[in-house]
């Protein structure tokens, strides 16, 4: 092992430059495995979504699913508290995304403002959801009286549960920029964490459509997909 770290040695280089090169290399090589690692956790994700869907489609044939939209009476006929909601998950992606852009030209005050204004918006986001869950309980549309309720707490909680898990690790992120002020870290960090927001806002949007769709919707799609 000793002949072959003395093979590696590059006398003609700085000793300075050469540890540089060599801390660059390190963390280039931990940003692509926690790049691997979240694209991994999306295709996870991805995949107990969409397992999800396929059931909820099946459920939307039987005798006993009443959609939640449709008639004047239904709840998400008029969804104005979910696109406020959408409204606020896509201003948390964007301001993230801008904390990210700031981290690049190391404007402190700049990332502590997007930072806040993610955390914000996001802390938004699942109050709505929240309120949303109430009104329901308060509406008698409970958990358990129709299948169609079931599965917006299922997959709103499930939804709600990962943008939880994504702020931890922000949380995390932030707190260890305080701790060695690296710029270059974090924006590796921000910029996964990005990514992370980018995906449950798409992810949203597809919970969206699928849980304030009509019966009507819910046919064509059911036959569409051979169900």
């Amino acid at each position: 092992m000793q002949i072959l770290k003395s093979l590696r040695v590059k006398p003609w280089l700085p000793v300075e430059f050469e540890q540089q090169t060599s801390q660059a290399t390190g963390l280039l090589n931990k940003e692509k495995a926690a790049s691997t690692a979240l694209h991994f956790l999306l295709a996870v994700i991805t995949v107990i979504f969409f397992l999800f869907t396929v059931t909820f489609l099946q459920r939307t044939q039987s005798f006993d699913f009443q959609a939640l939209s449709g008639e004047p009476w239904l709840p998400f006929t008029n969804a104005e508290i979910l696109w406020q909601n959408s409204a606020y998950l896509l201003l948390a992606s964007i301001s993230i995304m801008l904390a990210k852009k700031f981290a690049e030209r190391q404007s402190l005050s700049a990332i502590m403002i997007s930072l806040a204004a993610t955390t914000l918006f996001t802390l938004l986001f699942i109050s709505g959801q929240i309120q949303v869950w109430l009104q329901l309980n308060q509406s008698g549309f409970y958990i358990t009286t129709n299948p169609a309720n079931s599965y917006y707490f299922l997959l709103t909680g499930v939804h709600a549960l990962h943008i939880i898990g994504g702020i931890l690790v922000f949380m995390r992120c932030i707190l260890l920029f305080a701790v060695n002020r690296s710029y270059q870290q974090l924006v590796s960090r921000l910029k996964l964490c990005a990514r992370y927001w980018h995906y449950l806002f798409f992810i949203w949007l597809f919970l969206f459509f699928l849980l304030t769709s009509d019966a009507d919707t819910f046919k064509t799609i059911a036959s569409i997909c051979g169900f």
